[in-house]
């Protein structure tokens, strides 16, 4: 399944919300993979919000947004492997990224372009600690309101 980029910016940009209940985790020290469901305001779209951290390098760490179960939207990753983007699409191609990068959807490559951070089409991301990174991510995606986010050990 794929979308078409006008498709695809209508997901990312289209206001989210997570259940009134829910509590982000976000853990400091150990592996994790966890996944939260977001609605659209609407209700007529459900999404996936990820929060992985490395099992071998903890200090990896991605946050991730798909839409309609699998198409990843939007993807962080912190302190990532090196990534080379692929030929043929307009930003960097070639390119290796390392360490921090963004992956946005683009038609016809799907997530795997990648963006240096200070180089993110119409945003900027100013963050200092991991939970500022996922706060920012979620402002990304257009998630509102942010839902809680607690910090484990």
């Amino acid at each position: 399944m794929s979308l078409t980029q006008a498709e695809a910016d209508f997901l990312l940009k289209l206001p989210k919300q997570a259940r009134p209940s829910d509590v982000l985790e976000l853990s400091t020290a150990s592996t994790m993979d966890r996944d939260w469901e977001l609605l659209s305001h609407d209700r007529r779209e459900e999404f996936i919000l990820t929060i992985e951290r490395g099992r071998k390098k903890t200090a990896r760490l991605k946050y991730q947004t798909r839409a309609r179960k699998v198409i990843v939207l939007a993807r962080l990753d912190l302190n990532g492997r090196p990534h080379r983007n692929p030929d043929g699409q307009p930003y960097r191609p070639g390119e290796w990224l390392s360490n921090s990068h963004l992956h946005l959807y683009k038609e016809g490559f799907e997530d795997r372009v990648a963006y240096h951070l200070n180089e993110v089409p119409n945003f900027s991301f100013t963050f200092s600690d991991d939970m500022g990174a996922l706060e920012q991510f979620l402002n990304l995606c257009a998630v509102d309101p942010i839902p809680p986010i607690q910090t484990s050990i």
